[in-house]
C-alpha cells in the first residue's frame, strides 16, 4: 500500500503541466496613506468569463489564458480600478494596489449567506459552520454547538456527571482529532470534559471534515477533523461583547470579550467566562442529581501582531477551573466523603495552557511561507465516584514547522515539515499507579496537484516514530473532481493511529459497580478510513438548495475493545480479536421554499460493529437511523428569528444484562425517541435576546440509574446512558455589543 502510494506520488508530480497560473496580492490604501491587502476584491481576464477574487489576506490565483497578451482587470467597490497587460506567463507574483476613491464614516453591507457551506473547491471534504449558525441555540459551549449540524453527534457519558461526548461516522469523539487553529487541542486527560471548556460565543466558525484529514496536523485522525477558528481581533468591531444566559434550572453563564485598540500592528482579544449550576434537580425522583452542581471559570488572552510586511504572529494563554458535584441528592462532602452514608461524586479539574503561531511571508511569491506553531498544556483531574478514587495529571508539549511552496507553477504546491510532540501522563486509580511518557518526533510532506478549476488531488504521508511503539507510517489522499460547475465528487482514503487513556475515555467505567479487568498490555489503535461524497448545488422555488450524500467505512486493525457484555458485574478492557468496522451513510438536503426560510433536512445510517468475546456485535448506544430537520426563519433585517430542529434517534443496543436480578434488567434494544428544540431572537439596535426551550417533548430515559437504592451494591450501574436525563429545559439570554 505504501509503494503504491509513493508511486502515485511520483506520478502526479512529474506529469506534464498542461495549464499555467498567476498569482498575486491586491493591496488596498488607507484614508491615512498605508496600504493593507484587500479580501474580495475581483481579478477577470477582459472580455471572458474567467475570474476570480481574492482571499482572506488579499491573495489570488487565476489561469492563463490560452492566448497572450491580454488585460486582466482588478476592480473593489471603493477603489480606483486597475488594469494589467499580461504578455506573457509571469514568473513572480504581481502586487497590485489599489487607491482608495471615497472616504466613509461608515458603511454596513447587508447580505444573506448561508449559515453552513460545503466547499466545492476544496479537494478535502469539509463543511463550515459558521457563528451564526451557532446562535439557532443556546449553544454554550462546544458540545452543545452541534444542535442543528447532522454530521456530529451528542450523547451522554453516564448518568451522573453530565459529561457529554461527541461521535463520528458511528465512532465515538476519541477517534476523531479535534484542533484548535490547526493544532490539536482536546486529547488525553481533556477528552471526557473537553467540550464544556469551550465556550460557544469564543468560535468564529467550526470545520467538520470526515475521514483522514490533512497529515500536516498529525497522525491521530480516523473518523474526522473538528477545527475550531476562534474570534480574532483584528476582526471585531466592537470593543465590548457582552453575553448572558440562563435557565429555569438555575444554570447561569457570563462571557465578556474585551478587544482594546492598540494599533495597526498589534491586537488583543480577551475572553472572560464564568458558570454556575447550584439548584439541585432530581425530576424523576430516584434521590441523583439529573446534573451536577458545577462552577467554572475560564480566561482565554489572545494576542495578533502583523508587521504589515513578511511577519506575522499569534500567541495565547488560557486558565481554567471548574468543580463538579454529583451523586444523590442528600450527599454532603464533610459528612458523606469516603463513607458509604451517601453516594457521592466530585470532579475538579485544573488546567492551563499557552500557543503560539508565527509565519514568515515572501511579498513577491505569496504562495511561499514558513509557519512554527507551539503550544503547551498541564492539566490536572482529582475525581471520587462514591468510594472510588482516581487522580490524573498530564503534561504536554507540541511543535510543528511547515514550509510551503510551489513546484513551477500554483498547480503544483506542496508542504514539507516536521513535528514533536510530548506527552507525559502520571495517573492513580485507587490504589493502582499508572505512569507513561510519550515522545513522538515526525517529518511529512503533502502535494497538492490542481488542474483547472474542476479537479484537485493531494497526497500526504507521515512518518512518526513513537518511543513505546516504533515507526508509524501515515499515508493519506483526497480527490476532488467537479463534475458541473456546481456539482463536485470526492474521495478519500488514509490511516490513523492513536494511543488509548482508558479511564479518562470510558469514564463510565467509574458510574458503576464493575469491576475494572484489564486483561492485557495495549496495542496502539490503527484504523483504515475510506470516503466518496458528492455534493450538487441547484436552483429549487428560484432559490439554492444543495444536496450532499456521503459513505465512509473504518476498518480498525486494532482497537482497546471496551466490554459490557462478557460479565455483568465486570468491565473488561482487551485488545481487539477479530473485526471492527463502522459503516456510515448520510444524505443532506438542504433549500429556500420562500424567501428568509432556510430548511434543511438529514439522514443517517450506521453500520458499527465490534468483535466481543470472540462475537461480532452492534456497537451499544449508537443508533442504526437517527434523521434531523431544521427550519430557520427571519424577517427583513433579522429583526426577528425563528430557529426549529427536530431530531429523531432510533433504537440502539443495549449491553447484555440477562444474568442480573429481575429488577436490574434492561431491554436487548432502547426505545426510539424525538428531541424537539425552538428558539426565538429579537434584535434591537443596541443588543439582542433570546427565548428558547431544549426538549420540549420532556422526553427522558426512564430509570437511567440501576438499582439507585443502593449505590454501593454489586447491581449499582450509573453507565447504561441512551437517552438525555434532564428534561425539558427554558432559557433566555441577552448579547450586546457595545461600540
Amino acid at each position: 500500500m505504501i509503494r503504491l502510494f509513493y508511486l502515485m506520488l511520483f506520478v502526479i508530480s512529474t506529469n506534464s503541466i498542461y495549464s499555467q497560473h498567476i498569482t498575486g496580492k491586491v493591496f488596498g490604501t488607507t484614508d491615512k496613506g498605508t496600504r493593507e491587502p484587500l479580501p474580495g476584491a475581483n481579478i477577470y481576464w477582459q472580455g471572458t468569463t474567467t475570474g476570480t477574487s481574492t482571499d482572506s489576506v488579499g491573495i489570488f490565483h487565476l489561469t492563463t489564458p490560452a492566448i497572450l497578451p491580454a488585460k486582466l482587470i482588478i476592480s473593489m467597490l471603493g477603489y480606483t480600478s486597475d488594469t494589467i497587460i499580461v504578455k506573457e506567463s509571469p514568473h513572480k507574483a504581481f502586487e497590485i494596489v489599489l487607491k482608495n476613491t471615497i472616504s466613509l464614516k461608515e458603511v454596513t453591507v447587508e447580505t444573506r449567506q448561508n449559515t453552513t457551506l460545503y466547499s466545492t473547491f476544496n479537494p478535502i471534504n469539509t463543511e463550515v459552520i459558521s457563528g451564526k449558525e451557532l446562535l439557532k441555540a443556546a449553544c454554550c459551549n462546544l458540545s452543545e454547538s452541534f444542535t442543528t449540524n447532522a454530521s456530529v453527534d451528542i450523547a451522554f457519558t453516564d448518568a451522573v456527571s453530565g459529561a457529554k461526548k461527541i461521535q463520528m461516522l458511528g465512532l465515538d469523539g476519541i477517534y476523531t482529532q479535534i484542533l484548535s487553529e490547526n493544532m490539536p487541542m482536546l486529547r488525553g486527560l481533556s477528552a471526557a470534559y473537553g467540550l464544556n471548556y469551550i465556550p460557544g460565543t469564543w468560535i468564529e466558525n467550526i470545520m467538520v471534515t470526515k475521514g483522514t484529514g490533512s497529515v500536516v496536523n498529525g497522525y491521530e485522525s480516523i473518523s474526522g477533523q473538528i477545527n475550531l477558528e476562534f474570534l480574532k481581533p483584528k476582526e471585531q468591531k466592537a470593543p465590548l461583547f457582552i453575553n448572558i444566559y440562563g435557565n429555569h434550572k438555575s444554570r447561569a453563564e457570563v462571557n465578556v470579550h474585551i478587544t482594546p485598540k492598540i494599533n495597526e500592528k498589534w491586537g488583543t482579544l480577551l475572553f472572560l467566562h464564568a458558570s454556575d449550576l447550584s439548584m439541585k434537580n432530581d425530576m424523576n425522583k430516584d434521590s441523583f442529581l439529573d446534573m451536577p452542581l458545577t462552577r467554572q471559570y475560564n480566561v482565554f488572552n489572545r494576542w495578533n501582531y502583523h508587521n504589515q510586511k513578511n511577519f506575522q504572529a499569534q500567541f495565547g494563554v488560557k486558565a481554567l477551573l471548574e468543580t463538579r458535584q454529583a451523586g444523590q441528592t442528600s450527599f454532603n462532602y464533610k459528612n458523606d466523603f469516603g463513607t458509604t452514608n451517601a453516594y457521592g461524586v466530585g470532579i475538579n479539574t485544573k488546567a492551563l495552557e499557552y500557543f503560539s503561531k508565527t509565519g514568515f511571508m515572501f511579498p513577491s511569491m505569496p504562495y511561499k511561507s514558513i509557519g512554527i506553531q507551539t503550544s503547551g498544556k498541564w492539566q490536572q483531574r482529582d475525581m471520587y465516584f462514591g468510594l472510588r478514587k482516581y487522580k490524573g495529571e498530564q503534561k504536554n508539549f507540541y511543535a510543528n514547522i511547515i514550509y510551503a511552496n510551489i513546484i513551477n507553477t500554483t498547480n503544483h504546491k506542496y508542504k514539507l515539515g516536521a513535528s514533536y510532540l510530548f506527552d507525559d501522563y502520571a495517573e492513580k486509580y485507587n490504589d493502582s499507579s499508572f505512569a507513561r511518557t510519550e515522545s513522538v518526533p515526525g517529518i511529512f510532506a503533502e502535494y497538492t496537484y490542481t488542474h483547472s478549476d474542476n479537479f484537485s488531488l493531494v497526497t500526504g504521508i507521515r512518518a512518526d516514530y513513537h518511543n513505546l511503539f516504533g515507526m508509524q507510517y501515515t499515508p493519506r489522499v483526497h480527490m476532488r473532481y467537479n463534475i458541473t460547475k456546481s456539482g463536485t465528487l470526492r474521495l478519500s482514503a488514509g490511516r490513523g493511529f492513536r494511543v488509548a487513556n482508558i479511564f479518562v475515555e470510558n469514564q463510565s467505567v467509574f458510574a458503576s459497580s464493575r469491576q475494572v479487568i484489564v486483561v492485557e498490555k495495549f496495542k496502539p489503535e490503527i484504523a483504515w478510513n475510506y470516503g466518496i461524497s458528492a455534493n450538487q448545488k441547484f436552483q429549487l422555488f428560484s432559490n439554492e438548495a444543495f444536496i450532499n450524500v456521503d459513505f465512509f467505512r473504518t476498518d480498525f486493525q486494532n482497537q482497546v475493545v471496551v466490554d459490557l457484555d462478557q460479565h455483568v458485574n465486570k468491565i473488561v478492557f482487551y485488545n481487539l480479536d477479530g473485526k471492527s468496522y463502522s459503516n456510515s451513510l448520510q444524505v443532506d438536503f438542504g433549500f429556500t421554499p420562500l424567501k428568509a426560510l432556510d430548511i434543511k433536512l438529514a439522514y443517517k445510517w450506521y453500520d458499527v460493529k465490534t468483535t466481543y468475546h470472540n462475537e461480532l456485535l452492534d456497537k451499544p448506544y449508537v443508533p442504526k437511523h437517527r434523521v434531523m430537520f431544521n427550519a430557520a426563519y427571519s424577517t427583513y433585517m433579522d429583526i426577528w428569528k425563528f430557529d426549529f430542529t427536530t431530531n429523531w434517534l432510533g433504537k440502539s443496543r443495549i449491553p447484555n444484562t440477562s444474568m442480573s436480578p429481575v429488577q436490574c434488567q434492561l431491554p436487548e434494544h432502547s426505545k426510539e425517541y424525538f428531541l424537539l428544540n425552538a428558539q426565538i431572537t429579537k434584535k434591537f439596535r443596541k443588543f439582542d435576546v433570546y427565548l428558547g426551550c431544549e426538549n420540549i417533548l420532556n422526553y427522558t430515559q426512564k430509570n437511567p440509574v440501576i438499582a439507585p437504592d443502593k449505590p454501593f451494591g454489586s447491581n449499582f450501574d450509573a453507565s447504561m446512558i441512551y437517552a438525555p436525563i434532564e428534561g425539558r429545559i427554558i432559557y433566555a439570554g441577552f448579547r450586546m455589543a457595545i461600540k
